[in-house]
This record gives C-alpha cells, sequence and structure tokens, in this order.
C-alpha cells in the first residue's frame, strides 16, 4: 500500500540523517536515493503539501547529489588507475584525480550538514511527516491514475527515441494501472447492492483488479 511505503521511506530518510552527518560509507547515496524515491512517489499523491515535500526533497537531493558525484568520481578514478598499474598515491595523477576530488567532496559535505542544520531541512521533515501522516486517506485510483499517465509518458518518450523494449514496458504498465483502475471503478459502483448477482460481480471485478499486474 502506498500509505506503508510512504511511512517507511519517510523514516529511512530522516533516520540516514545522522549517518550523513558522520560520512558514514554509503549514507550519501543511500540518502540520494531516498529522495528521488519519495518525488517520483509524492508526484503520484495530489495536493499542495505533496507538491511543498517534492520542492524542497529536489533543494536536499541536489545538495547530496553534488556530494556524491565527487565521491564517485574519486572512487572510478581510483579504479582505473588501479587498473593500469599505476599505484603511487603521491604522483600528480593521484593528486589530481583522487585528492582533488575527494577535498573538494569534503567541502561539499560540509554543505549537506550545513542543509541538515537548516530551518528549510527542518520544515522538510515535517511536510514529509504530514504527508505520511495522511497517507490513509489517499485514494489509490488517484494514485494509480497518475501512475498510467507516467506510464504512457515513458511509453511515448521510449517510442520517439527508438527504443522499442521500453516502449513495450510502458505500455504495459499503462494498460495494467488502466486496467486495474477500470475494475475497481466498477466495484465501487456496485458498492451496497443487496442482490447476490451483482455482489458476484463486485467481487469478481474486485479480483480482476488485483490481478491486473499478474498478466
Amino acid at each position: 500500500m502506498v500509505e506503508d511505503w510512504l511511512g517507511d521511506a519517510v523514516d529511512s530518510l530522516i533516520g540516514l540523517g545522522s549517518a550523513v552527518r558522520r560520512d558514514e560509507p554509503d549514507s550519501v547515496h543511500k540518502a540520494r536515493t531516498v529522495t528521488r524515491r519519495l518525488r517520483v512517489v509524492l508526484a503520484l499523491v495530489p495536493g499542495e503539501t505533496a507538491a511543498e515535500a517534492r520542492r524542497e526533497l529536489k533543494r536536499y537531493g541536489a545538495v547530496l547529489g553534488a556530494a556524491r558525484d565527487l565521491e564517485v568520481r574519486a572512487e572510478l578514478a581510483g579504479e582505473l588507475l588501479a587498473e593500469l598499474g599505476d599505484d603511487d598515491e603521491g604522483d600528480a595523477a593521484h593528486d589530481r584525480l583522487i585528492r582533488a576530488a575527494r577535498d573538494e567532496y569534503l567541502h561539499l559535505h560540509e554543505a549537506v550538514v550545513e542543509y541538515l542544520d537548516s530551518r528549510a531541512y527542518r520544515r522538510l521533515v515535517r511536510l514529509l511527516e504530514d504527508v505520511a501522516a495522511d497517507a490513509d486517506d489517499l485514494d489509490e485510483l488517484a494514485v494509480q491514475h497518475e501512475a498510467r499517465k507516467h506510464a504512457r509518458a515513458l511509453r511515448y518518450l521510449a517510442e520517439a527515441l527508438g527504443d522499442a523494449e521500453t516502449a513495450k514496458t510502458g505500455s504495459r504498465l499503462q494498460d495494467a494501472f488502466g486496467e486495474r483502475r477500470d475494475y475497481e471503478l466498477l466495484a465501487r459502483s456496485l458498492e451496497g447492492e443487496g442482490d447476490e448477482s451483482l455482489a458476484a460481480v463486485r467481487e469478481a471485478a474486485r479480483k480482476r483488479s488485483r490481478a491486473s499486474f499478474d498478466r
């Protein structure tokens, strides 16, 4: 369910704050990944609170991303130098490709910590907690409708780029989200009906809706 996923993701992002401050291994990468996931899912959630949270997540993600890019650059350069047999950590290549990148990373990590200490981050936490608390009231159909639009966009973009396989994936997702929504709408239209046949149709529609992604 969307509300369970949101609650877990919000808790994960907040919990990673301490690890990011201490610059624990992979913590910046993990936090950046969670911000991306939340931004994607919150795009499916209606309301201004979710929209504001997405905007602030973008800001936090940009700060994390700047640091992470330098971290990755230093790691990749180190791997390539090792493959080339250059193990002299005091030469110009190591100084230019690794030491300088790590120094710049430390500077950008300070910017991450500054953000975590800022009023903007505290506001982000409040926004995310509010969205997660209200998630029980989310209409799954509205979320699925938004997801279907994203799947359709993926399909059209892939078609424009000539990527037939990805276009097929987008098309399958689009059809599955549409089928789930259509069957659920049918089931909801029969809520409260006492007739045995109508009740059977309602339950059959619900079953088909749940199975939409199984085919």
